[in-house]
């Protein structure tokens, strides 16, 4: 069964799926986030429908100094109400940097800012994805 990232954000929220041996992300998909946190799940729900996962990965964004951020409070809120809807494990996972990272090497790669804006945020939930099975398949 394969595992699902999240790069989640107030105005998109990016989707990674795993392979079925658990070893390379691939992002899948960005889903523009709705009014609610319960109306953005509900899309979410549809979209995980489709998708045979055992588990998923969201990325907490702590900041530098490894404390919490009101951010990641919104993160922890969503990621209970996607564990109590999916009756599947939520994990957190540190994401610092992350989508930094992806904009930084999308620009040394030459896309335009409206391309970015499209990839951003699922190719940061590859990343957080990626780091996670690979800190899980070391041991």
């Amino acid at each position: 069964m394969k595992t699902v990232g999240l790069d989640y954000g107030l105005a998109r929220i990016g989707i990674a799926v795993s392979d079925e041996k658990n070893f390379i992300a691939f992002p899948f998909q960005t889903l523009k986030c709705l009014h609610t946190h319960e109306k953005t799940l509900e899309e979410l729900l549809k979209i995980l429908a489709l998708i045979p996962y055992k588990e998923i990965v969201i990325g907490l964004p702590l900041l530098m100094n490894g404390k919490e951020s009101e951010m990641s409070l919104k993160v922890r809120e969503f990621a209970k109400m996607l564990e109590e809807k999916t009756q599947k494990k939520v994990t957190l996972w540190d994401e610092r940097l992350t989508s930094k990272e992806v904009e930084k090497r999308m620009i040394e790669g030459d896309l335009k800012r409206k391309k970015r804006t499209l990839f951003v945020d699922q190719l940061a939930a590859a990343v957080i994805l990626q780091n996670f099975l690979d800190t899980k398949n070391i041991y």
